[in-house]
């Protein structure tokens, strides 16, 4: 890998931290989502159980993106977030369970 990153001329330090994800972090997200605190909190907010499979697959990314160039592992990510971020606008807002006080 090291031959990659003196090869390309357009490759910085500050790249591979940006388009890159913390296995340690994926993992400890996805162990959070389990904790009686996590699902207490999305039950109050929700009104249900937190679904925590978007963590697992998360971790699964992580792993997959550990052998991948930087070009490559820059577009899945760049990808990966467009896609959260759609999904993010479809989801169930809090105001679906609570009234607004007036």
């Amino acid at each position: 890998m090291a031959d990659y990153k003196d090869n390309d001329s357009t490759y910085t330090e500050e790249d591979d931290k940006k388009y890159d994800c913390s296995l340690t972090q994926a993992f400890d997200q996805h162990i959070l989502c389990y904790t009686i605190g996590g699902q207490a909190i999305n039950y109050y907010r929700y009104g249900e159980r937190k679904n925590c499979k978007a963590n697992w697959e998360n971790l699964k990314f992580c792993l997959k993106l550990k052998s991948k160039p930087i070009e490559i592992r820059k577009k899945m990510i760049l990808e990966k977030e467009a896609l959260k971020a759609e999904q993010k606008s479809k989801e169930k807002s809090s105001l679906d369970v609570w009234e607004i006080r007036e």
